[in-house]
């Protein structure tokens, strides 16, 4: 019913809103032509005081207007006079420039001449330096050639020197690689011996190992489907409790949303009534009666039938298998993991140890924590008795 009430209570408020909108907007026309009639007001006082200060201001524009013009006469006296002056001062710097060009092709003529002495002579001693770098590399060039060939003198004897002490260290390298040669063949015979028995002793190991292997998890397999059928059997009964709570909430939604239909259409017909002007009346309560919505829940999936365990073959040769506590299912596990880890341990790191997936060991979790056996601190599991800070 809280749907209903507070679609009755909503309509209310917005019709008292509305009327006080309508207030508000009387108020607000009354004030505008006010402010209207200032504003014309205002605006005509304004008209007059421009009229008046135009009048001022063209008197004082013609009066400054002939003091502009005595100014301009004396100041065109004065630009004329400056520039008969700078014509005299043309002149004079005209004679002076041309007296200056002719002491300057004086002075450059003089300078021509000394150049063309200094170059000859710069000539005459860069050919007199030139014949005597060209004797002194002819002597500096025979110098390197006797070296060069004392250089190759040296290495030819070198060479022959090297050749006569490697055909000396092959003979002796291949008289011992001949003596060694049985010994090395014979530590390898025995080498290889060694090794096919010890893998013929290895393949004996994993053969025993794989049969031992094939039993245990046979075993296991019977015990996770144990496990599975007991937690589809939950899943399902927790299933028909979420069928159940979810008919009646839709039940109880849909007759609050009748009543709340009601109400929103009382309001519609209070605020058609102000717009028209009519007086409003407070109508009758009319009792509408709601259709109980029944929702049909489908028929629950039946139940998985429990997979047929395939059947063991024998072994061919009887082994001895660890004993197995059968009673420690893997809720029990879990809990004795999360009791030996009292730092905290998720979800995935409890995956590898118990050899579980990671679904099934939080649904675990999770009934071990809602029986209080656990704590939980966002994704961590601790104990009971461990207090986090």
């Amino acid at each position: 019913m809280g749907l209903a009430n507070e679609m009755k209570s909503l309509s209310e408020e917005m019709l008292s809103s509305f009327k006080g909108r309508v207030r508000d907007n009387e108020a607000l026309v009354a004030n505008v032509e006010n402010k209207l009639k200032q504003y014309r007001d205002e605006q005509a006082k304004t008209a007059r005081k421009l009229n008046t200060d135009a009048v001022e201001l063209k008197n004082n524009l013609a009066a400054g207007e002939k003091e502009r013009m005595k100014n301009y006469g004396q100041l065109i006296g004065s630009i004329q006079k400056d520039i008969k002056g700078i014509e005299k001062d043309v002149k004079s710097s005209k004679s002076s420039t041309n007296a200056l060009i002719k002491d300057f092709s004086k002075a450059r003529k003089l300078l021509a001449s000394d150049l063309d002495k200094f170059f000859s002579d710069e000539n005459k001693s860069r050919a007199e330096n030139e014949q005597s770098r060209m004797a002194e590399y002819e002597l500096y060039i025979g110098k390197i050639s006797d070296e060069v060939t004392s250089i190759f003198n040296y290495t030819n004897e070198m060479l022959e020197t090297f050749g006569n002490e490697h055909k000396e260290m092959t003979d002796e390298l291949n008289a011992e690689l001949s003596r060694t040669r049985k010994e090395r063949f014979d530590y390898t015979h025995a080498l290889l011996q060694g090794i096919q028995g010890r893998i013929q002793e290895i393949s004996n190991e994993n053969r025993n190992a794989a049969r031992k292997l094939r039993k245990d998890l046979n075993h296991g397999e019977a015990e996770r489907l144990k496990e599975y059928n007991a937690l589809f059997d939950r899943i399902s009964s927790e299933v028909e409790q979420l069928r159940k709570s979810t008919s009646s909430l839709l039940g109880s939604y849909s007759k609050d949303r009748s009543q709340g239909a009601e109400h929103w259409k009382q309001m519609q017909t209070k605020i058609a009534a102000i717009k028209a002007g009519e007086k409003v009346t407070s109508p009758k309560k009319v009792e509408k009666a709601t259709e109980k919505i029944e929702v049909k829940a489908e028929p629950m999936v039946a139940a998985v039938k429990e997979l047929s365990i395939f059947e063991e073959k024998p072994p061919v040769a009887p082994l001895e298998l660890p004993i197995v506590n059968e009673e420690i299912t893997l809720e029990n596990k879990i809990f004795q993991y999360i009791n030996n880890h009292r730092e905290g341990v998720k979800v995935s790191d409890m995956e590898e140890p118990l050899h579980e997936t990671r679904m099934k060991i939080g649904f675990a979790a999770k009934c071990l924590f809602d029986a209080g056996k656990i704590t939980k601190v966002e994704n961590l599991y601790y104990p009971a008795k461990k207090i986090v800070k």
